[in-house]
């Protein structure tokens, strides 16, 4: 049985900025040993052209359009078809549709120089004028663009001006300290597509997609697949892969034997299926820190759940420590969570309120809410094994302080439309991940009033104020403070019940090489799919 290969990768984290492509260093050839024997040399595997890589996915993306793009399906996809301007990550600036980004002196203007000849998927040129549009459809209040947060400072939008074909100008109304790194994130739609819609979001043009990545869209079958093949003319240069197909599987078991058949080229596997995926020759196993926050939410549209001790006693309720062992066996895996932003962004701390296992406090608080026998429905995806382990045993944690907890595995679906929706009353709790990058401004649309990505609807005026503060700060150590007071404040009110900090489990099949180069990454598996390849 041949040793196994594992990459431990510590990666640095940008909320939905990391890319399907960009133009890194190439690994270097290896030069021939001549020593060699002939026959063992022609044994060795080779790299090909060529050749299908598939992936499952638990259900049909939402919307192919990288404005709307929130779940990880979604955001998989999107991220092949779509490029970004530029990564900035803790390992610094690495540029894709961009070759420059130069800020004045005063940091409120910061001009943008696109890379010459870049083509969208259809054959028109990619240029200034799809950025603006690009930055406009997402600081147009009526289009609600997932990052519209990110480009209005102060209530005051982001302003684009067209220098040439290929350069922009970005005016700020005063500065932010987040910029930078949000514009780089920004991937750009095609405005001689989208200039005649009304509604974006509910635009047909989502349904064939045309975009400036490695991958152009094929053909969707609902239910079944999203099915991709290579862009020739990307400017970074063609795939090394045919097509990558994103299969519907919404099974884990399923799946599982998807992968072991050859039907699959990769999936995320679960500490449960480890031992099942190691003792495979033909399959690799590769770990990673995604930055990924495993949670609870509170949804305060329940009446009981806007009472905050009611919120704290859950909190003592849940043994986390037995939560993470039980469902990932070790914290080898899965590091226990205090705060709601992860270790890898900006000004994580853990000195915050970290509601360690306390039946008695929470019996008492509930006794004093007048709550001692309350019944929660908790929903979750049907098809994470993780998220079922994390209700059933905390089902019994909660049984002990009188809370009957009910359990509702949803399709993953309608599990979002549910959550998404501040109003909803379908249940009271809800299991969820996030990853939200390196920038703790990434983080201000989950808690800011009114925001619409704020699906727990819950309101601090105060907090509300120091998210603000936090753009424009540009002292170091005032902006740290200002972001550890959010997390104090935030577990104080416990709106949010941090369970986890997992890694990513990834097993592949071995005929594909390829795949440090492709950089295995938050949410989308690996960064670059195009630099993945077949070896035979």
């Amino acid at each position: 049985m041949k040793n196994k290969k594992w990459l431990v990768l510590l990666l640095a984290l940008v909320m939905v900025v990391s890319t399907a492509c960009g133009n890194k260093t190439p690994i270097e050839e290896q030069t021939t040993d001549t020593s060699k024997d002939t026959a063992q040399e022609s044994a060795a595997p080779q790299k090909v052209d060529g050749g299908i890589f598939i992936l499952p996915i638990g259900s049909d993306p939402n919307v192919m359009n990288p404005l709307y793009a929130g779940d990880r399906v979604t955001m998989t996809i999107n991220n092949a078809i779509f490029s970004p301007l530029y990564v900035v990550d803790e390992q610094g600036t690495e540029f894709y549709l961009a070759e420059s980004i130069t800020p004045s002196e005063d940091y409120l203007t910061y001009t943008l120089k696109l890379k010459s000849g870049i083509k969208w998927h259809d054959g028109e040129d990619l240029n200034a004028d799809d950025v603006i549009f690009t930055l406009n459809s997402i600081t147009d209040e009526k289009q609600n663009a997932n990052s519209r947060g990110s480009f209005v400072i102060n209530g005051k939008p982001v302003e684009a001006k067209k220098i040439d074909d290929v350069t922009v100008e970005f005016v700020l109304p005063e500065i932010s300290v987040p910029f930078m790194g949000s514009l780089g994130g920004l991937r750009p739609i095609p405005q001689h597509i989208f200039e005649a819609e009304a509604d974006l979001q509910k635009s047909p043009k989502n349904l064939e997609p045309i975009g400036s990545g490695p991958f152009k869209f094929k053909e969707m079958k609902s239910g079944e697949k999203v099915e991709l093949v290579r862009f020739d003319e990307y400017f970074d240069g063609k795939a090394n892969l045919e097509s990558v197909v994103f299969r519907v599987i919404a099974d884990p078991n399923a799946a599982n034997t998807a992968l072991l058949n050859g039907e699959l080229s990769a999936r995320y596997i679960t500490t449960a299926d480890l031992d099942k995926f190691n003792s495979e020759e033909n399959i690799n196993v590769v770990t990673y820190k995604e930055g990924m926050l495993n949670n609870m939410v509170f949804k305060l549209s329940n009446k009981d759940l806007q009472n905050e001790d009611i919120r704290k006693a859950i909190a003592y309720g849940i043994n986390r420590a037995e939560l993470v062992t039980g469902v990932y066996k070790s914290e080898e895996y899965a590091e226990q969570a205090y705060s709601v932003f992860v270790p890898s962004t900006q000004f994580h701390t853990n000195e915050v309120e970290k509601y360690e296992y306390n039946v008695e406090k929470a019996k008492e608080l509930l006794k004093g809410a007048g709550a001692e026998n309350l019944k929660l429905r908790l929903a979750y995806i049907n098809s994470s094994k993780e998220n079922e382990g994390f209700g059933l045993i905390m089902q019994q944690q909660l049984k002990e302080i009188g809370v009957e907890l009910e359990l509702i595995p949803m399709e993953r679906g309608a599990f979002y439309d549910k959550l998404l929706d501040a109003s909803s009353t379908d249940f009271d709790l809800a299991f969820n991940g996030y990853v939200m990058g390196v920038e703790p401004n990434g983080y201000k649309p989950l808690f800011r009033t009114g925001d619409f990505n704020n699906f727990m609807a819950y309101e601090n005026q105060e907090l509300d104020a120091k998210w603000e503060a936090g753009v424009v700060e540009t002292d170091e150590a005032k902006r740290a403070e200002i972001y550890e007071s959010i997390q104090k404040q935030l577990m104080d009110d416990m709106v949010v019940y941090p369970i986890a900090y997992p890694n990513s489990i990834v097993a592949i099949s071995s005929e594909f090489g390829g795949i440090e180069e492709a950089t295995p990454a938050p949410i989308f598996m690996f960064r670059d799919l195009s630099k993945l390849y077949i070896m035979k």
